[in-house]
């Protein structure tokens, strides 16, 4: 499903209260409500900054919202995928000889733009433009089922965020098949597909261009009003809104010269945006020699790294997980065998009972299976979740009775579920392997415990022995949950 079928009005607003329902409904699901609007902000506490504040962090946990909650999408996206794709200037009708009015604070269908697109050009899937896509423009604030009163079709006032994500937000498994902490220790090397990851994450800078982050998933840029030379309309490219920084060679150390250009999206493919949190120029006052002349800046940033993001949406996978498990023992009265370390489609082995979660039908005795929903095998949840299950509490031992597997003590558990997290891939390493772990040995899954798990007794799952989080010796991480 297209979350906008087409350029006329009457089908959008009538799409954009579907989206604004589905969306208001995850929220409701994930205990995240999120309402902004610009005008009462701005009556209630008199402050721009506050106001400014307030809608990028609202804006922040609704994109959260939203990219947590793939279940309750029809387009069929997978946990952490992105399809509400920024809002920009794009052709209308057949013969594209006119510009559909953007900046409407719905999503744009056909998907982002490019190193060489220009306001007015059509979009293109990330498919298609291969290294070159370019995800960026207005957050599409009404899909996501925020409310800003006062922002019109041109936005000068700059009160609706500019979102930046990395397209491997938008990619499709047949190019970057696992989208879950599998990937966190991966480093991009070149653009391919299929591969490990194909676009490099965005880069964030202080204001003297010394880094932040270059692992970000996702930014949101408050633009603030116009400044001198910005003439903002629903055509208007992304300068007229966003800000670019010259820094000094002479600005004191620690320093990186440069120009660092937030609307800049012509770089060099493989190379990351990069973009600049730094100091409004109005409060710049002791800073001005960092600078080129006539600074003049006043962009507000906040950013998710993936890592945070990951973090996020294992959240949802682990929960769905869970429930899954408990409708199966529900249905038939035990728990399912589980599926190797190493195995990608998630087979079945018979008999076993710790590895990953058992998703491939007919591979174990027939319905034996977990079925597991598409928005979370597409993205590789069932090889990366650790399931363990009693030998008392399986196919031809069906007591779930104790003595079964033993977490700190308590003998009685029938089934868990662990989120390894990421790979620990420095000193100090994790006990359980004492090197850097590697859960993905190129494309394929290991087979050693040992690099998901970071608790030696974890690890060591098949002698039905766990310890929780709270017992583990630093840095280990592993989040046990009873699945009972």
């Amino acid at each position: 499903m297209n979350w906008r079928a087409s350029p006329d009005l009457s089908s959008r607003s009538r799409q954009a209260g579907a989206a604004l329902l589905l969306l208001i409904l995850s929220m409701i699901a994930l205990t995240t409500v999120v309402v902004v609007t610009a005008t009462g902000i701005r009556g209630s506490l008199g402050s721009r900054d506050e106001e400014g504040r307030q809608i990028l962090e609202q804006s922040r946990s609704a994109l959260l919202a939203y990219l947590s909650s793939a279940d309750l999408d029809p387009s069929g996206r997978r946990l952490g995928e992105i399809r509400l794709f920024p809002d920009l200037p794009i052709p209308t009708g057949a013969g594209a000889d006119s510009v559909e009015p953007a900046f409407d604070g719905l999503a744009e269908t056909g998907g982002c733009a490019y190193r060489s697109w220009l306001p007015g050009a059509a979009l293109a899937a990330v498919s298609t433009s291969g290294a070159s896509a370019r995800c960026f423009g207005r957050l599409p604030w009404k899909d996501l089922g925020l409310s800003f009163s006062g922002a019109d079709i041109t936005e000068a006032s700059g009160l609706v965020p500019w979102l930046i994500f990395s397209p491997n937000l938008a990619t499709s498994p047949a190019c970057m098949r696992d989208l879950n902490p599998l990937i966190a220790p991966s480093v991009y090397s070149g653009y391919a597909c299929p591969t490990t990851l194909p676009y490099p994450w965005i880069t964030v800078v202080d204001e003297r261009g010394n880094l932040l982050s270059d692992r970000v998933a996702f930014a949101l840029i408050l633009p603030g009003p116009e400044l001198a030379g910005q003439i903002r309309s629903n055509t208007a490219p992304a300068s007229a809104y966003l800000d670019r920084v010259l820094i000094n060679a002479s600005c004191p150390s620690p320093c990186v010269p440069g120009v660092y250009d937030n609307a800049g999206y012509n770089h060099a493919d493989g190379s990351p945006t990069v973009l600049i949190r730094a100091t409004p120029s109005g409060a710049a006052t002791d800073r001005i020699t960092y600078y080129g002349s006539s600074y003049e800046f006043n962009d507000r940033l906040v950013y998710v790294t993936i890592d945070e993001l990951l973090a996020t949406i294992e959240t949802r996978a682990r929960r769905e997980t869970i429930g899954r498990l408990r409708e199966y023992r529900s249905l038939r009265g035990y728990f399912p065998f589980a599926s190797a370390f190493n195995t990608i489609n998630g087979d079945c082995v018979n008999g076993l009972r710790f590895g990953h979660l058992p998703t491939q039908p007919g591979t174990c005795l027939s319905g034996d299976e977990l079925a597991m929903p598409a928005w979370f095998t597409d993205a590789g949840w069932h090889r990366y979740l650790v399931y363990s299950s009693s030998a008392r509490c399986v196919r031809g031992n069906t007591a779930c009775n104790a003595p079964g597997l033993s977490v700190d003590s308590q003998n009685n558990i029938n089934a868990l579920v662990i989120g390894p997290s990421s790979a620990i891939t420095s000193a100090p390493f994790a006990a359980s392997k004492s090197a850097a772990q590697t859960p993905l040995i190129g494309a394929s899954p290991s087979a050693n415990a040992a690099d998901y798990l970071d608790s030696v007794e974890n690890a060591a799952g098949l002698a039905d022995v766990f310890e929780s989080t709270r017992t583990q010796p630093p840095p280990g991480n592993d989040r046990l949950e009873i699945v009972e």
